[in-house]
């Protein structure tokens, strides 16, 4: 009797964690209204935080410089933020703006956006976009936040893709995750929802920033901005075609690194402890005599995560690295339930990323 009240209880657990997957994925497969193209309305500002990023800021700025939005309705800002490196003559070469910010005890990334924003709203832009300093945009994508911000947005979250999903079963099964998050993003925007920041590609109108200044200045800086605009009643809208595609962690002791910080924004956002909870609740219930319950809520899940491998596409090098991507979800769900990893890093200190030529060899 207790062992079938558990299973029940796991049972209906797991349904919530399967439902806020399917849902808003079944929501994002059904069209979307196509815009007509009109003439520029906003001009950007394009903000990037950078950490000793020598290295990867070149790809960045080179991504930027194939933009097809109007060149005069742009401007780009970096913001070297306690550099030890070339940062800022690597930002200046490519005709960004640079600013640089030392300080040793207010140190992260938040800190360096607000000191970013501070500059940047002393311009005359309508939108300003958070990229990261080791992510490319695609080149259409301000004529799609354009369209978004034309149509009303406050605030809008581009789609982040992984450019390594080959790079080991850490990195497929990053971008894998990062697949899902966009479809249930793109439903949730359906259906009149709003969506999560993801810390990069983050978009938000002028008045908004001013009216909600960024103090975000936690290790998830995204979900606590992201709070205070929920608080506000500011919805952000999910932009499709603006992508932003970035690295993932290539091995283990990156993506443990990187999911230590995510961990500030709390428990119940991660996928790999959903995944758990859902195996535990499927495995108990048929040991308890359930037949139909956990088999739907497998077959669901599959279904979800199936459409998220697709979008990522299927190679058999891919096949190879989805056979061992289980051992790499448990451990995400161990480091999510807190684990052995109990340490939270309290500064920014930037994941290792591949370099360009480690990128083609993956």
């Amino acid at each position: 009797m207790i062992a079938t009240s558990a299973a029940v209880a796991l049972l209906v657990l797991a349904t919530g964690a399967c439902l806020i997957l399917v849902i808003p994925t079944l929501a994002g497969l059904l069209p979307r209204r196509s815009r007509a193209a009109n003439a520029p309305a906003h001009t950007f500002a394009i903000l990037i935080p950078a950490h000793n990023e020598e290295a990867s800021l070149p790809a960045t700025l080179r991504s930027l410089g194939k933009l097809t939005y109007p060149p005069a309705r742009v401007r780009v800002w970096v913001v070297a933020d306690n550099c030890t490196d070339s940062t800022p003559s690597v930002a200046w070469a490519f005709g960004a703006a640079c600013v640089a910010r030392f300080d040793r005890t207010r140190r992260g990334k938040g800190h360096a956006v607000a000191f970013g924003l501070d500059r940047v709203l002393r311009d005359a832009a309508d939108v300003v976009l958070v990229l990261d300093a080791d992510c490319e945009l695609n080149p259409t994508a301000l004529q799609a936040l354009d369209a978004v911000f034309a149509a009303g947005a406050d605030a809008a979250q581009c789609a982040v893709r992984s450019r390594n999903a080959d790079a080991g079963p850490t990195g497929y099964v990053a971008a894998v995750g990062a697949a899902l998050d966009d479809s249930v993003a793109a439903g949730r925007d359906r259906l009149g929802g709003s969506v999560p920041l993801r810390g990069t590609g983050m978009a938000f109108r002028r008045s908004v920033l001013e009216f909600i200044p960024w103090t975000a200045f936690g290790l998830a800086e995204d979900a606590e901005y992201a709070a205070k605009l929920h608080a506000a009643g500011v919805r952000v809208r999910h932009c499709a075609d603006a992508v932003v595609g970035c690295d993932s962690p290539g091995n283990w002791r990156d993506l443990g690194k990187q999911r230590r910080r995510w961990r500030a924004a709390g428990v119940l956002a991660s996928k790999p402890l959903g995944l758990a909870l859902i195996a535990a609740a499927a495995t108990l219930g048929f040991a308890c005599g359930f037949a139909w319950w956990p088999a739907s809520l497998l077959v669901l899940t599959v279904a979800v995560y199936a459409h998220a491998i697709a979008s990522v596409g299927v190679t058999a090098r891919r096949l190879g690295l989805l056979a061992r991507s289980p051992l790499v979800v448990a451990r995400l769900a161990w480091v999510a339930s807190a684990g052995r990893l109990k340490r939270t890093p309290k500064s920014w200190d930037r994941t290792p990323r591949l370099s360009e030529s480690e990128r083609r060899a993956a």
